[in-house]
């Protein structure tokens, strides 16, 4: 059974015949299964949103057949989501998704309810969107000439739907069945079950539903790992943990949504993880026309560079403006910090 075959068994029977109707040249294709309450059931491909008739035809505009969701069929798509156990997902949901069997991740918008400022619920949901989970066995095979030199500690960026989960795990999988001139102990802290759920890391030790931050340090001490994979690298804690596993001699690969170099540098984390040279190489996809197509590779020495040359920038165009060229930028951690960077 194909990943989208799998995907569609989660919505209610009516939408899913129109679905399993689409001929499967397509089908490999989609990449998300978008519900609206009142509205179009849409699929996301490279090209664009697709409406879908009853017969399974794809077409931009919405055809007098197109299928359409009522409100019981988002309740009864969710429910299967949690498979019938929505508290066992009250965490994830609070972050505003749910991860169901399979590692299908599954965003949900509604109606957030708070208590002390904080989300616990969300309520009259309105939207899904069902991430089709697949496996690009071969996806990362480019990377392979890095990684038979040693297994440098790489960061994977890209917008989303660009393929970073995907290539990660073919990375995962590549080092853990040998491809890389031996087989490696691959330890992956894989917080939202999305990384291995799908299959191709049955070689690697999995920690599932772990944070991050705590995983990463988790599996240095228990695991003997030769690198750890994670995915979606966004707080100060995961990079100070993937810090202190590379000062233990354990270099990581993980994902982080910035579509290039300047995007990642204006995300704090990131941008620290970087200026401490966390990461030796980062990987840019190309993005979801093409997902796991690799846009550029840059090493450290290219990424101090180009952090240097924004800084200056900015000191100029802020000394323009008032009058002081040697005034401080922005002051931000680790932006104009020499001693961020070890040699």
């Amino acid at each position: 059974m194909s990943a989208f075959e799998k995907a569609v068994r989660f919505l209610p029977e009516e939408a899913g015949r129109a679905l399993s109707a689409i001929p499967p040249h397509q089908q490999h294709r989609i990449q998300e299964i978008r519900l609206h309450r009142d509205g179009l059931l849409l699929l996301s491909l490279p090209e664009g949103e697709m409406a879908v008739s009853a017969t399974g035809a794809l077409t931009k505009e919405a055809a007098p057949d197109a299928v359409r969701c009522s409100a019981q069929t988002l309740e009864r798509t969710f429910y299967k989501l949690c498979d019938y156990s929505v508290h066992t997902h009250s965490a994830e949901l609070r972050e505003g998704f749910v991860t169901a069997r399979g590692g299908f991740r599954a965003g949900i918008a509604g109606t957030a309810v708070t208590e002390n400022g904080e989300v616990t619920a969300v309520r009259d949901i309105r939207s899904i969107c069902l991430r089709v989970a697949q496996r690009h066995d071969g996806s990362a095979a480019a990377l392979l000439p890095l990684l038979q030199k040693g297994i440098p500690s790489i960061l994977i960026a890209g917008e989303p739907s660009s393929g970073k989960t995907s290539f990660l795990r073919d990375i995962g999988r590549m080092l853990a069945e040998g491809s890389a001139g031996r087989r490696y102990r691959v330890a992956v802290v894989d917080e939202r079950g999305e990384i291995a759920g799908v299959g191709g890391l049955e070689n690697a030790d999995i920690l599932t539903g772990c944070p991050k931050a705590r995983g990463v340090l988790q599996a240095v001490r228990t695991l003997a790992p030769d690198v750890i994979l994670l995915d979606e690298l966004g707080t100060r804690a995961e990079v100070e943990a993937v810090t202190e596993n590379l000062h233990a001699g354990v270099p990581a690969i993980a994902t982080a949504h910035c579509r290039n170099i300047d995007e990642a540098l204006s995300r704090p984390a990131i941008r620290l993880a970087l200026t401490r040279r966390v990461f030796e190489k980062v990987v840019f996809l190309q993005g979801r026309d093409v997902p796991g197509n690799i846009a550029a590779i840059m090493g450290v020495e290219e990424i101090e560079a180009h952090r240097r040359t924004r800084r200056d920038t900015r000191r100029h165009l802020h000394g323009a403006f008032s009058g002081d060229a040697a005034a401080s930028p922005t002051g931000s951690v680790g932006e104009n910090d020499p001693v961020a960077f070890r040699s």
